[in-house]
């Protein structure tokens, strides 16, 4: 499996509407080719992590033009356009 974390920072005033955004692409974002799990956290400041792990670097890389694109929604509401990393899971425990 394969992690994409991507740092942000949402403006102060736009932070309900972003994520009122976000519960509206709810279906584009976990229908990405090869996505196992999406987690969105934020700070009260509107600095925050989108955590997606995926099958494998290449489905992520596959989903990389499909992903630009969702975050693109976000312009208005983003202090700045982020930058993913990404990273090999070596663990995924749940209870």
């Amino acid at each position: 499996m394969f992690a994409r974390i991507t740092p942000y920072k949402m403006k102060s005033d736009s932070i309900d509407a972003a994520t009122e955004m976000m519960h509206s692409l709810k279906d584009q974002i976990m229908s990405l080719d090869g996505i196992h799990q999406f987690m969105n956290v934020m700070q009260s400041d509107g600095s925050g992590y989108v955590i997606s792990v995926v099958e494998s670097e290449e489905a992520s890389d596959k989903n990389a033009d499909q992903v630009r694109a969702l975050w693109a929604n976000f312009g208005p509401y983003l202090e700045a356009i982020p930058t993913p990393e990404g990273y090999d899971v070596l663990v995924d425990w749940k209870i």
